[in-house]
């Protein structure tokens, strides 16, 4: 038998050059190639568009990388990133020896991020200190040591599922958003080069050797040409106009664009920056900055010839784009005749603009919520296990306490050598679920507009902490999710516009229904605490005495009339909740 086990060969990967399309992505990694002060490229859009495939091709053909390709993974511990004790070395020999992390290792090369925008908080901060600075200085478990860490940082996100840090989204050079659908020729151009390259991986790259070759030493000829590029003073007045009309936060996007515009002219072959390296790249600067609209100048989606030269990246099948299609519009709206106001039509309502809400008195009111526990039958069993204090990981995915493992180790050298952990952190994802009332005797005196500027203001603040949302829609026949719990969306207005209200009010089926749904929602993720919210003018006749709702809820009444009924208040005393009156809620109400 032999005496060790060689290493599995790597899989060939897609070339850079071989990618369909994607011209905009591959000239923003490009510059960041060519200008590492541009820090790196945040890419915003869905799934299955070849983010990941690109950044890892640009690493393997950029000379200077030498094909350091780190990936930072969502579930990364601390220590994972940072370094920490070589723990054999610690344990073995007594030895205090540092062994990077993931950033150390990403020194000189690339540092790619999926899903960056769900990345934890604590690892965030790391990346903005050591994005400041270019070194990373590492102070704990008794070591004190500084690294230099440069690298070209690319994140990708999915905007639907959360928002990323500002600050984190300002150190992106770059950023691009990729939107738009393929059109029927690019998705056959893209699977039929998929499936040449699955057919023969080693050929298909041999194929590609001399365009990656020529694109390689491109790069390194625009690097060098970098330094002798000028910039001239209409230039700099132009880029410092255009930030200051997009209102963008400091000085960062001017810095960028001047970087950015610079390099783009290097990458032609220019000696001068001129009018259409600033377009080039002015949506790349200024689309995750931008905090008012713009008069329009052009942008960086315009493919010129300048634009779309990728150095033969492959953009053949960048054209026959189709626009996103509209949100479908719901009729399904029906009447109830035993319940009240069954005979009205249902019809569209827009969210009330008039009526915007204080957003952080809406979800601070009232005392803290307790996290809860629901059976598969929906009721309540009591607390779960965040409120029993902490408690002692164990060895999978733990993390080391390496000064009381060591102290250990010293005070009592016969005792066998174990490591001690620390204890678990408990991170929750609070679930906001909506109820939204949308029946007929909501309409009168802009009821229903202002609930929905409600049920948005409470949606845009799930977004923005990170959280989890979910919006259930009652009215006529209709009971319907229209979104399940998950992420906060960034956006909710199209699927709320394009829900009808009318019909009569089936709270209780609906309360049934919601109860039901999250009991099986909680069942598969353990311990998330749950707030719900019922957005309704009470206005009901279905007996809900028998249910127990097993999470805390909130009634906002929505009741609007000037002659109250006040049932929106009894509801919330039926239910054990806290009554909120949605008019006590908006903007400048004391």
């Amino acid at each position: 038998m032999p005496d060790h086990v060689s290493a599995p060969v790597p899989a060939p990967a897609l070339p850079f050059t071989a990618v369909v399309g994607q011209s905009r992505l591959k000239r923003a990694l490009i510059l960041a190639a060519v200008e590492p002060r541009l820090a790196g490229v945040l890419i915003s859009g869905p799934r299955g568009v070849a983010k990941s495939t690109l950044a890892r091709g640009l690493a393997a053909i950029d000379r200077r990388a030498a094909g350091r390709f780190v990936t930072l993974p969502l579930g990364a511990t601390e220590e994972q990133v940072v370094g920490t004790l070589d723990l054999a070395s610690a344990l073995n020999g007594g030895e205090v020896i540092f062994k990077p992390g993931l950033i150390g290792r990403a020194h000189g090369g690339y540092l790619y991020i999926d899903e960056v925008n769900l990345l934890a908080d604590a690892l965030v901060d790391v990346l903005l200190d050591v994005a400041a600075s270019k070194t990373h200085h590492v102070e704990r478990d008794g070591i004190s040591r500084t690294h230099a860490a440069e690298f070209v940082l690319i994140g990708t996100m999915n905007p639907d599922e959360g928002a990323l840090r500002p600050q984190l989204s300002d150190r992106f050079g770059l950023c691009v958003e990729l939107g738009e659908r393929l059109s029927p020729t690019e998705r056959r151009a893209i699977v039929d080069q998929r499936l040449a390259f699955e057919a023969d991986p080693t050929g298909f790259v041999a194929s590609c050797e001399h365009a990656e070759a020529e694109l390689a030493a491109r790069i390194e000829t625009a690097r060098g040409h970098l330094g002798t590029v000028q910039t001239p003073d209409a230039v700099k007045d132009e880029i410092a106009r255009r930030c200051h009309e997009a209102a963008v936060e400091g000085v960062r996007a001017d810095l960028h664009w001047r970087h950015a515009a610079r390099a783009h002219a290097a990458w032609q072959g220019k000696d001068t920056v001129e009018g259409e390296d600033i377009e080039a790249v002015a949506d790349f600067v200024l689309c995750h900055r931008r905090t008012s609209a713009s008069p329009s100048h052009g942008n960086g989606n315009s493919e010129t010839n300048a634009d779309n030269d990728d150095g033969g990246a492959g953009d053949a099948a960048d054209h026959g784009r189709e626009p996103p299609s509209p949100p479908a519009t719901d009729t399904t709206a029906g009447n109830d005749a035993g319940s009240d106001w069954g005979h009205m039509p249902p019809r569209h309502v827009q969210p009330a603009g008039a009526y915007a809400l204080d957003t952080t008195r809406l979800v601070r009111t009232g005392a803290p919520f307790r996290a809860t526990e629901a059976t598969p039958a929906g009721r309540r069993r009591g607390r779960d296990s965040t409120s029993q204090g902490p408690v002692m990981a164990g060895p999978r995915g733990a993390r080391i306490d390496w000064f009381q493992t060591l102290s250990q180790t010293a005070r009592d050298p016969g005792r066998p050598r174990e490591a001690v952990y620390r204890p678990r952190a408990q991170r929750e994802s609070l679930l906001d679920c909506v109820l939204l009332d949308i029946s007929a005797s909501t309409l009168g005196q802009h009821s229903q507009a202002r609930a929905r500027a409600g049920v948005l203001a409470i949606a845009a603040a799930a977004y923005r902490t990170r959280r989890h949302f979910a919006l259930l829609v009652f009215g006529g026949a209709r009971i319907e999710w229209l979104v399940t719990p998950q992420r906060a969306p960034r956006d909710i207005s199209d699927r709320l516009a394009a829900c009808q209200t009318g019909g009569g009010t089936p709270l209780g089926p609906a309360l049934a229904q919601a109860e039901r749904d999250l009991a099986s929602h909680a069942a598969q993720t353990p311990g998330q605490p749950i707030r719900s919210w019922l957005v309704t003018d009470g206005r009901s006749r279905d007996h809900i005495q028998d249910i127990a709702w097993p999470w805390e809820m909130i009634v906002v009444d929505a009741e609007t009339a000037r002659v109250r009924l006040g049932r929106a208040a009894g509801l919330a005393a039926t239910l054990g909740a806290r009554h909120i009156d949605l008019a006590h809620l908006e903007a400048g109400a004391s």
